[in-house]
């Protein structure tokens, strides 16, 4: 089907026939995913009627929605599980009609202004400070405190255009940055807070025979405007945060861990400010990922 056609269909919506209706929206999904930048396009388009705009939207809805998880499905089977990609389908699948492209502008404009700072001379404490200057104090990044859980300081598209957000989201940009610059810094699930690790390498989950993580050179706090932590006093930070204190949680973890904690985050917010479809929609997109990984893990060979 042609663009012009396409265009031509999605018109139909106006249509108050029901049975017109019907037709178009079966039409629409046998198209699919490409049906979907149209639909975009022609909701931000003015002049529609309150009919057309929710019929738009519930198609929408539905083609992002499958066309969203099957991208997390195959960043799941992906090698490098990239961070950053896996935030950009958050955001859409929080709102379908929205597009990326401003977002990941900001993104690639901050990881830009990163890299041009880097070199490979620098030690990992130097490339950390680097890191810190620019998103902290560049670019204004910082933590939200206190207050009631909120979809605005866990959404990546909110954090990245407020410069603000919670520790696992803030951590979660600064992760992706990090790791689009090709850095071993990793996630550290903490209960209740979100860290991040530097090792020596890109060992993802390893402990020593000692319990405490191993390869990892010190803790990167993003909450705390990416104050370093040695290692030696990782205890005496979780005691200060009133956190137990186990090893177990200590080490890097897996990018997928990181992503499924996030949307959780999104869900349990959404849940709090009392939009309970989108809080919904999300436990789904969690359940959806988590099966995905359990697949996946259980087909990885040992």
């Amino acid at each position: 089907m042609s663009v012009t056609e396409l265009q031509a269909l999605i018109s139909l919506l106006e249509d108050p026939d029901e049975g017109i209706f019907v037709t178009v929206k079966q039409e629409l999904e046998k198209i699919g995913e490409a049906a979907v930048s149209p639909l975009r396009q022609a909701l931000e388009e003015e002049g529609h009627g309150l009919v057309f705009v929710e019929r738009a939207k519930a198609i929408l809805d539905q083609l992002a929605t499958e066309g969203i998880r099957s991208l997390f499905a195959d960043w799941i089977e992906s090698a490098d599980h990239g961070v950053a990609e896996a935030l950009f389908l958050i955001n859409r699948y929080v709102d379908p009609a929205a597009g990326n492209g401003e977002l990941k502008e900001t993104f690639e404009r901050i990881r830009q202004d990163v890299w041009l700072e880097l070199n490979d001379d620098m030690t990992a404490l130097e490339q950390v400070r680097v890191i810190n200057r620019i998103f902290f104090e560049h670019h204004g990044f910082e933590g939200t405190r206190g207050g009631a859980a909120r979809p605005t300081h866990a959404l990546p598209s909110e954090v990245l255009f407020q410069r603000k957000g919670n520790s696992l989201a803030l951590g979660a940009v600064y992760l992706a940055i990090s790791q689009e610059l090709g850095l071993p810094i990793h996630g550290v699930n903490l209960p209740n807070h979100f860290i991040l690790a530097y090792c020596d390498g890109g060992h993802l989950g390893e402990f020593a025979e000692g319990g405490s993580p191993e390869s990892v050179l010190f803790y990167i706090n993003p909450f705390n405007k990416g104050g370093v932590i040695h290692p030696d006093e990782v205890n005496a930070f979780l005691g200060h945060l009133e956190l137990p204190v186990d090893q177990r949680h200590c080490g890097p973890c897996h990018p997928i861990d990181v992503v499924r904690r996030l949307i959780g985050n999104l869900a349990y917010a959404f849940e709090r400010q009392e939009d309970l479809a989108q809080a919904e929609r999300m436990r789904e997109l969690l359940f959806f990922v988590e099966g995905c990984s359990a697949n996946e893990s259980a087909e990885s060979p040992e």
